[in-house]
């Protein structure tokens, strides 16, 4: 609530196992129960739906969700807005770019955002197009291998904080990766 008071989107960086998702909904709880906004759109890798689904039956059943997933799925586009939440993959969300950037989000959730660590990539790009007003990564690996991927997650959760990545590149990148300055590190 702290990053939301002052509009920063936040990144739940903890081990595997430690309950990024009770978390996650916890605050989305809330946040139906203060008449906060709806719906919140939360993207995972496929692997991650049905976890996501148990974990939300069995924590937050107060919440409503839809799977926006599978070939059926443009046939609830229209009532994507009368949900809490919204759960997709990186896949289908980078499919459907142009129907879910149209779309305002309370909260846009990436789980495992690690998946967004290549700041070119195409997944990386599509999501900084999705509208919210808060957003919010988790991941148990925020930097696996090296300081774009810092760029590239912050550029999702807060758009112009570390300046462009060329600015990034020339003032961090270069520096501590290849020069090995520690004094920028």
């Amino acid at each position: 609530y702290f990053l939301k008071k002052f509009k920063f989107g936040g990144c739940l960086a903890d081990d595997m196992g430690l309950g990024k998702t009770i978390q996650t909904l916890a605050l989305l709880q809330k946040e139906k129960e203060l008449g906060e906004g709806q719906p919140s759109i939360v993207v995972v890798p496929t692997s991650l739906l049905f976890n996501w689904q148990r974990e939300a039956q069995k924590f937050a059943p107060a919440l409503t969700f839809l799977v926006y997933h599978g070939g059926n799925r443009h046939q609830h586009v229209s009532i994507m807005k009368m949900v809490d939440i919204i759960l997709t993959t990186y896949g289908t969300l980078l499919r459907d770019i142009e129907t879910l950037s149209k779309i305002h989000f309370h909260y846009c959730i990436l789980d495992e955002a690690q998946a967004i660590k290549n700041p070119l990539a195409r997944i990386s790009r599509a999501l900084r197009d999705i509208t919210s007003t808060h957003r919010l990564t988790l991941s148990g690996t925020p930097v696996e291998n090296n300081l774009s991927e810092i760029w590239s997650m912050f550029s999702f959760l807060n758009p112009g904080l570390l300046g462009s990545f060329k600015v990034f590149q020339d003032k961090f990148i270069r520096p501590v990766e290849k020069d090995c300055d520690k004094s920028t590190a």
